[in-house]
């Protein structure tokens, strides 16, 4: 199909049929509002990482409408210059209408196969008729390529003063957004229980400790696009209740790393949130008290300190009406290396939260995780030896900063 050289259009009614007939009507400059206002209207979790509110290069002629009186019909030309690799298209078939009291009209429906809206040096003319009742056009287009950049043009008082505006659209079903940096700070209560079946004493102890001195502090940023990385730190104490005599407490430190990785395809959609999933490994410091029998009369308390390396899993979800954002982790151990002491076995840690962002910056936050583990523990004394099962579980509230 041939098109002339420096323009390209589309029409519902035959324009060279009715120009012997038209007049010209009104013109406006198109004020283009900037794709970087949607970031406020994102979730306030996540950030456009992918520099996706980017502006598309592209230069405006002034939106014209031509009256055509015997036919009692409008013309709306939209025209320009696209200045990069992008083509031009509707995004709906729908051209909505509105008379001059707001009251909709009849949308002018688009045909199912519509023609090229640019040729080959970037100029781009879009020839639309509508009613002359009409006093308020909404025009959706879009311009597409390795990215898209979508709007709603809307022309006003299309018989007086008239204006023209391109607002910017997001597809919720297109764009993607990365998590935002952000840093936690918490406070809660901590629950555990330990089991132990010693030697060369032989015993069987039941423990369990339950505290509201826990502290914590997260903070995660991302070093690539689809990439993050996640430092967790708390402490809590473990109370020995009376065990031979002996009472006491010593703090529990667990300091975990995670590195993070996704892909923008790894996600889930419904009407209500967004699920962006992804892998993790992890390295983790812990130091954990332990119970020591020496005899079947004398007991004592020992600290014990290990690396540990694991993969896992985590799952964010953001909801569309920006309101609720919730996390999900899972972590596997099966390497352990003892410190100070021999340390074998197996383990899982794992977390869920949810948060409530405040404005754009602030958040505040209900969060739950454990710790899992069983295997033996070998200490530095040769009566220091336990087959060893623990659970602890921590449940806090947290206030975040966003960046």
């Amino acid at each position: 199909m041939a098109f002339p050289s420096r323009i390209l259009f589309i029409s519902i009614v035959c324009f060279f049929c009715l120009a012997a007939h038209a007049q010209e009507l009104n013109k406006a400059i198109v004020k283009v509002v900037p794709f970087s206002s949607l970031q406020k209207g994102l979730h306030p979790f996540q950030t456009d990482c992918r520099n996706i509110l980017r502006e598309p290069q592209v230069q405006w002629d002034q939106i014209e409408i031509v009256s055509f009186k015997a036919q009692s019909a409008l013309q709306l030309k939209i025209s320009g210059e696209v200045l990069e690799n992008l083509d031009v298209r509707f995004w709906s078939r729908r051209i909505l209408l509105y008379d001059k009291n707001k009251k909709p009209l009849k949308p002018v429906i688009l045909p199912a196969i519509s023609l090229p809206l640019k040729n080959e040096t970037g100029y781009f003319l879009i020839s639309v008729n509508v009613p002359e009742e009409a006093n308020m056009i909404s025009v959706p287009l879009e311009f597409y390529g390795a990215d898209r950049f979508r709007y709603l043009i809307h022309v006003r008082n299309v018989h007086q003063e008239m204006t023209a505006e391109a607002y910017p659209n997001l597809d919720k079903v297109g764009r993607d957004f990365c998590t935002r940096d952000l840093m936690w700070a918490g406070v809660g209560l901590m629950g555990a229980v330990q089991k132990q079946d010693t030697s060369p004493v032989e015993t069987t102890l039941d423990l369990s400790s339950f505290t509201f001195d826990n502290l914590s502090f997260e903070k995660r940023w991302n070093w690539k696009v689809d990439r993050s990385i996640r430092v967790f730190a708390h402490s809590g104490t473990f109370q020995f209740n009376n065990f031979l005599d002996v009472a006491g407490a010593e703090r529990v430190i667990d300091i975990n790393t995670d590195v993070t990785f996704t892909r923008r395809h790894w996600n889930y959609k419904n009407s209500l949130f967004k699920v962006q999933y992804g892998y993790l490994g992890s390295a983790n410091f812990e130091r954990r008290p332990y119970a020591v029998i020496l005899s079947s009369t004398e007991g004592s308390i020992s600290v014990g300190q290990h690396l540990s390396v694991a993969a896992g899993g985590y799952a964010e979800l953001f909801s569309h009406n920006n309101k609720w954002y919730t996390e999900a982790t899972l972590r596997f151990h099966p390497l352990h290396l003892g410190l100070d002491h021999t340390y074998s076995g197996i383990g899982f840690s794992g977390s869920l939260g949810i948060a409530r962002p405040f404005g754009y910056e602030k958040a505040l936050g209900i969060y739950s995780y454990g710790t899992m583990f069983q295997g033996k523990h070998s200490g530095s004394d040769t009566k220091d030896n336990s087959d060893v099962f623990y659970f602890q579980t921590h449940l806090e509230i947290r206030y975040g900063w966003l960046f």
